[in-house]
């Protein structure tokens, strides 16, 4: 009896320790290259190191990830094509893959649109998110491997915003954006495009006298010695979509699927804490610097909004309403 236990429980060893070395006995080894137009010190790259880490010591090293971050592949337009066209496993983007594949479905990175993250999230991870990564796979070759937050933009001012009123006649810089030209002119504002590039030249001028954007741009463009306030309004949560080649995610095993879609889980995770934490940080910075937060009510600025919302969702994004969207809880 001692024996057949023994025996029983030696064969319960050899299968705890071979088991793993079979694991990917059977797969080929394979390669997956992340190409990003953002820099490696991004929160977005950091995760996407993250993710690389656990696939190597998951897939014990029979899935390799090589990282080609800050447009070493181009921008991303030409990301995206080459994961249309299997020339690239892997990119970790913007918005801009649903501004450019799925238009309708832009108001993702409009302002106005979503109360908070949350929000945003919860419409992602739900129907209208399944229709846009529909699209993405059946249309473009292109599968959705998750999303991860980028942060709040907010408004910089010479003067403090304490309500949507205070904008009624602020001359705003905004890029070539038609979602942000349309809903800021509809707040009251007097919108003045402009590159982002001439964007601290301008305050420093007079040619405008507020701007909009994250905690990032926000600091990496010094606007601290230009601009005194920020309305934190929250008007868009910025994402990062990461995005793979559908042909070569299906080609991959089971297994091989099962550790790059756990680790991408993970890494996304990860990357929203990062992005919490980076936003947190780059806050204090600006008010140590001496910018002065205030925090107008967000729903008046959404009223004043909708009805260029609304115009914008019976005009081009005719999927959805601005009150279906509302109604996401």
């Amino acid at each position: 009896m001692l024996r057949r236990a023994a025996l029983g429980l030696l064969g319960c060893l050899s299968l705890t320790v071979v088991a793993p070395a079979l694991s990917f006995a059977q797969d080929k080894k394979v390669t997956i290259r992340i190409a990003s137009a953002f820099e490696q010190t991004t929160d977005m790259m950091q995760a996407a190191k993250r993710f690389a880490d656990l696939v190597k010591e998951r897939s014990q090293d029979n899935i390799e990830v090589k990282l080609f971050a800050g447009g070493q592949m181009g921008g991303e337009k030409d990301i995206v094509e080459a994961l249309k066209l299997g020339e690239l496993e892997m990119g970790v983007l913007g918005t801009y893959p649903i501004v450019s594949l799925t238009p309708k479905y832009s108001f993702f990175d409009a302002p106005f649109v979503f109360r908070d993250k949350e929000h945003v999230y919860k419409a992602w991870s739900g129907k209208l998110g399944d229709e846009v990564r529909d699209n993405f796979k059946k249309n473009h070759g292109i599968r959705a491997i998750g999303m991860m937050g980028r942060g709040y933009r907010h408004i910089t001012s010479n003067t403090p915003i304490n309500s949507v009123d205070d904008l009624k006649g602020m001359k705003i810089r905004m890029g070539q954006s038609k979602p942000f030209i349309d809903a800021f002119s509809a707040t009251g504002a007097v919108v003045v495009p402009i590159a982002l590039p001439e964007l601290f030249t301008s305050l420093k001028l007079g040619v405008v006298s507020a701007s909009d954007g994250p905690f990032d741009q926000i600091a990496s463009f010094k606007l601290q010695e230009a601009q005194k306030y920020i309305a934190l309004t929250g008007h868009l949560y910025a994402t990062s979509l990461w995005l793979m080649n559908d042909r070569f995610y299906e080609g991959l095993s089971a297994k091989q699927k099962e550790v790059v879609n756990q680790a991408a889980k993970e890494a996304l995770a990860y990357g929203d804490e990062l992005a919490a934490a980076s936003e947190k940080a780059l806050g204090e910075k600006l008010q140590q610097a001496g910018m002065q937060f205030t925090k107008p009510d967000y729903a008046a600025f959404m009223a004043k909004a909708k009805p260029a919302a609304d115009k914008l969702f019976s005009e081009q994004w005719s999927v959805t309403t601005a009150d279906e969207i509302a109604n996401i809880r």
